[in-house]
């Protein structure tokens, strides 16, 4: 781990579907998909809860996490998301544009939005089981 390294957890919803690129083996896969966030306070006046400032995410997850991902959640899942965050710079048209990226190390369901049925990796030395919503 790099000392620099800015790492970040983000809770919210797939906002866009789960695209898988492979550069023809298995080390070099990669899933690109925008998690979308939103703020939810408590407005005293109405008493009610309302949407308040929202983000809007780019992750790319590598390897054996890509393949999970795109295996496993689509548009509009709820997710929790941990990895390092990071600016993409690239120039078009003369000008030097930005976007704020993650790089996802972990990835799995937010459970207090949905119930999930686990299957258990054989290497993790457990049989794989179902385990009942």
């Amino acid at each position: 781990m790099a000392w620099n390294e800015t790492k970040a957890t983000l809770t919210g919803r797939i906002c866009t579907d789960v695209r898988v690129y492979n550069a023809d083996d298995e080390e070099r896969v990669f899933a690109v998909f925008s998690v979308a966030t939103n703020e939810r306070k408590f407005d005293k006046e109405t008493n009610a809860w309302v949407r308040g400032r929202e983000l809007f995410m780019k992750v790319k997850c590598f390897r054996r996490l890509a393949g999970s991902v795109a295996a496993t959640f689509v548009k509009g899942d709820p997710v929790v998301v941990t990895g390092k965050l990071y600016t993409n710079k690239w120039e078009k048209d003369g000008q030097t544009r930005s976007e704020l990226e993650m790089e996802a190390s972990a990835m799995g369901p937010d459970l207090t939005f949905c119930k999930i049925v686990l299957l258990r990796d054989e290497r993790s030395g457990m049989p794989i089981e179902t385990v009942a919503a």
